[in-house]
């Protein structure tokens, strides 16, 4: 890109959230990305990370961005694949077990952990509330993880009951594919005590 009127259009195409990548795909050099703060088109809100100054910050999206490794799970899955009616109010990720947590703000987030053979079963990608790509885990994988953990997963005994029942009721779950999950998560027979008493 040449011209600074093109690289402010190439901002106002973007969704609310630009990575340092992003501008270098695009052959926007640090010149241009300091002149855009001065201008005040964008702001610098993580490493690498570059929020447009006219919109509201993706918290979800920074998230991801911040810890590469972490995947969105329990209620904040449920929340983006729309099967639940409580807007979370602390984000869920679920992260390898041996990965470095210091950072992670523990009043915005809560952590889980997977082992490194499992961290990626059940991953999907979907849309942010704010339209950027992220990664969360698919029904039969959030059921497993609820069901296995039902006292960490930020839903009260009657929220859980009514997801879990409506997924099998509603036919929303492959039988499956979360057989095999479960084996996988070890929480098999519990899965399957469910499924004898709602399928």
């Amino acid at each position: 890109m040449k011209s600074y009127e093109k690289i402010v259009n190439f901002v106002n195409k973007k969704n609310n959230v630009i990575t340092t990548k992003e501008f270098k795909d695009a052959k926007i050099g640090f010149y241009y990305i300091n002149k855009l703060i001065e201008d005040n088109y964008i702001s610098r809100i993580g490493n690498g990370l570059y929020g447009k100054t006219d919109s509201f910050e993706d918290e979800y999206f920074i998230i991801q961005n911040r810890y590469k490794n972490a995947i969105f799970s329990y209620n904040t899955a449920l929340f983006f694949l729309n099967k639940t009616e409580v807007t979370p109010n602390i984000i869920d990720i679920t992260i390898p077990n041996d990965y470095n947590v210091s950072s992670i703000n523990a009043k915005q987030i809560r952590v889980h952990y997977a082992s490194r053979e499992n961290i990626e079963l059940g991953v999907i990608k979907l849309k942010s509330p704010f339209g950027n790509i992220i990664k969360a885990y698919n029904l039969e994988r959030t059921i497993c993880d609820i069901v296995k953990n039902e006292n960490k997963c930020g839903l009260d005994i009657e929220q859980r009951n009514k997801v879990i029942k409506n997924a099998f009721t509603n036919n929303e779950i492959d039988g499956t594919t979360i057989i095999e999950y479960a084996k996988k998560l070890k929480c098999e027979k519990k899965i399957r005590a469910i499924m004898e008493v709602l399928i």
